[in-house]
């Protein structure tokens, strides 16, 4: 990509979320965190995102939520979206719809599979 890729993590816990943005900035990723569903959708208006890492397990409005609408607006559509969530895979695909997320990566432990996963949506 001839651009820095851009990474968007969704994630209620502002912990997590920070953590995670400074892991991504440390390799040259231009990251950015928000809060909620809603905050991710406000910063669409200023900022479009390659990737979006997305908690499940979010008050209000939950991961699956957010990705659904993610896939429904035109410049988002085609972006990588990633579950990033403390389920287990088996657990997470009976949560929800899982077919609007590109990958799965279970919380915890290194980025490594989490970079992976990133690194073959911006290929």
């Amino acid at each position: 990509m001839g651009q820095r890729a851009r990474i968007l993590v969704i994630d209620n816990s502002l912990p997590i979320a920070e953590a995670l943005v400074a892991s991504l900035v440390a390799i040259g990723l231009e990251t950015h965190y928000a809060l909620s569903g809603v905050e991710a959708l406000q910063r669409l208006t200023f900022w479009q995102p390659h990737v979006f890492i997305v908690d499940v397990n979010m008050p209000e409005h939950d991961g699956f939520a957010v990705a659904r609408v993610l896939r429904r607006i035109r410049s988002t559509c085609d972006a990588g979206i990633i579950a990033f969530t403390a389920l287990d895979k088996d657990d997470f695909v009976a949560s929800g719809p899982v077919r609007h997320f590109d990958g799965y990566c279970r919380k915890g432990g290194t980025h490594a599979p989490l970079l992976a996963l990133i690194n073959g949506m911006l290929v």
